[in-house]
């Protein structure tokens, strides 16, 4: 029986939020039409999880959680692969009249009646989020079961009619828009690019490393930040593969002498994606990576980026100022264009005017002009940051500071009263003040427009399916001033995190805010390490430290600290 009280009530009487703070949320929104529940994820004010229970409540339909289930396969079997795919639902518990299913929707009467046909079974409907509900299936079938006789057929059919762009694909500019109907549509070699494709994203990965060597070809995903081999194709396949992906990426397939980049969006049951291609010339062929954008990434809420409440609470402030600099740090893959495009969405309101150049665009937020660096027809970061300044903005995004004339452009755009937002390849938040000076910007600008510094690191999660006590080497916890006496766990590999014992990550911060006492080291072109000190010395928690509170708090382990991090 379904609950007559509206979804909005529930999350305030689970404590999910607060009244008040609902009611400002809602007097605030620009669109009407978005579900409350939706706009509170979106916000970062609660989880889909929290969402999907109070949803259920209100439908009078029970909530279970797959991520804490192990599944059987066999239960979860009891409907095809591509029926679980296309319901979004899979079975998780055989109870004595019938089958337990998790569903996104356990309102979909016509869902209820086909699975109850294919299983000859009463079906008893529970709630789940999609994202549990598409790993459980990943979990129990794989991203495509019959990979082996893929690879046999496509090297059958070896033909170079099979490149071509197959599915409903259009021509959007140099973006091709191509939608997966099923992963079993199509030529051979086709059938072999959808399921690595499809493959890559049910396992979370960020990037897929297509390399040849002189005998095979190589496929590498990058999972949580580390490379994992994924399969080995014969060498035969080396040209049909690497072409079909080239012509989805709109990129010249007759020309493999010299480096191309391509983009292609892709539409398929997990949701939509875009691909940025890289192609590299090797003394073996053509060597590919695959950037993969899930468009739902950028919406991520400040609450989920992994800070303390105090960092929290500091960077609220600063983003609510009327101009200054927030410079995000760290190396490639630390997620800093994840913790810029999260400041964007909460500054993105309809009283102000966010704009961007970026190289390229990653993610696309509706509402905020964005713009792509185009060396070929003239456009730098100086020069695309130069037009946006004239085009009326409030707060402006450079993708990344890489030399003097854009770091220039950029601190008088904050001293001039923009808000500016932009990321620097540095160790840490003093290092990046040190690389501007560096790059001969005037101490007194850096010190007036530099609001915030953020230096961050990806650390991996240890699997919560599979952590078993465990002892740390000594020396590594005497290293890190961590307790021998605490209670440690790792993963000991799974296959709910592929073996490697971690499954997700989080990040590590330090944030440095630009006091007058540091204005003045800056101004005395004081090293990092004073500028450090003094920053620790007026509250801030070094990446170091925060990344230790980690493993205390039993989120990771000191092996992952140690390699994420440097001290």
């Amino acid at each position: 029986m379904i609950v007559e009280r509206p979804l909005a009530e529930l999350f305030v009487e689970e404590g999910l939020i607060e009244r008040d703070e609902l009611n400002g949320i809602l007097g605030q929104r620009e669109d009407a039409t978005e579900p409350i529940g939706d706009l509170l994820v979106r916000l970062g004010k609660i989880t889909e999880k929290q969402k999907a229970y109070c949803v259920g409540k209100q439908l009078g339909v029970a909530f279970i959680d797959l991520a804490r289930l192990d599944l059987d396969a066999d239960v979860a079997r009891s409907i095809p692969h591509s029926t679980a795919i296309r319901l979004l639902s899979i079975p998780f518990e055989k109870t004595v009249d019938g089958y337990s299913v998790a569903m996104v929707n356990p309102l979909d009467i016509a869902a209820i009646d086909e699975l109850q046909e294919r299983m000859n079974a009463i079906v008893e409907p529970y709630v789940a989020t999609e994202e549990d509900i598409r790993d459980g299936i990943f979990r129990t079938f794989g991203a495509y079961d019959d990979l082996g006789e893929i690879v046999g057929e496509a090297i059958k059919g070896l033909d170079s009619s099979e490149i071509e762009v197959a599915g409903d694909a259009v021509d959007d500019g140099n973006m091709n828009v191509v939608e997966l109907k099923e992963v079993v549509e199509g030529a051979p070699v086709i059938k072999l690019v959808n399921a690595i494709l499809v493959r890559a994203i049910s396992t979370r990965s960020s990037d897929i490393h297509i390399e040849p060597h002189q005998r095979r070809v190589r496929i590498r995903y990058r999972i949580d930040g580390m490379l994992q081999e994924a399969m080995v194709l014969p060498k035969d396949l080396q040209y049909p593969l690497t072409s079909r992906i080239k012509v989805m990426g709109a990129m010249d397939i007759a020309e493999r002498r010299v480096p191309q980049d391509g983009r292609c969006a892709l539409i398929t049951h997990q949701g939509e994606y875009d691909f940025r291609i890289s192609s590299y010339p090797t003394i073996n062929g053509e060597n590919l990576v695959l950037r993969i954008l899930d468009k739902k990434a950028a919406r991520i809420g400040m609450n989920h980026l992994g800070f303390t409440p105090e960092v929290l609470a500091l960077v609220e402030q600063m983003v609510n100022a009327p101009h200054g600099m927030i410079i995000a740090t760290g190396p490639t893959g630390s997620g800093k264009t994840t913790t810029l495009y999260a400041l964007l969405n909460l500054l993105n309101t309809v009283e102000r005017n966010v704009m961007t150049i970026e190289d390229p665009v990653e993610y696309q937020l509706p509402g905020v002009v964005q713009g792509n660096v185009n060396p070929k027809a003239g456009i730098t970061f100086a020069n695309g940051l130069r037009a946006i300044l004239r085009q009326d903005p409030d707060v402006l995004l450079v993708g990344e500071i890489r030399d003097t004339e854009t770091a220039e452009i950029a601190i008088e755009s904050a001293l001039t009263g923009h808000l500016v937002l932009s990321s620097l390849h540095a160790n840490d938040c003093a290092g990046a003040l040190s690389r501007l000076l560096d790059m001969g910007i005037e101490p007194f600008l850096v010190s007036s427009a530099a609001n915030l510094v953020l230096a961050q690191r990806l650390l991996r999660l240890t699997c919560h399916k599979c952590r078993m006590p465990y002892e740390p080497s000594p020396v590594l916890l005497q290293e890190m001033g961590l307790d021998p006496g605490l209670h440690y766990e790792h993963g000991l590999g799974c296959d709910y995190c592929a073996r490697t014992g971690y499954r997700g990550r989080s990040a590590a911060y330090e944030a440095m805010e630009i006091s007058p006492q540091i204005q003045k080291l800056i101004m005395r072109k004081s090293t990092s390490a004073q500028i450090k000190l003094e920053a620790m010395n007026q509250g801030m928690t070094s990446l170091r430290d925060n990344a230790v509170a980690k493993v205390q708090e039993g989120e990771t382990t000191p092996e992952e600290v140690a390699r994420a991090t440097l001290e």
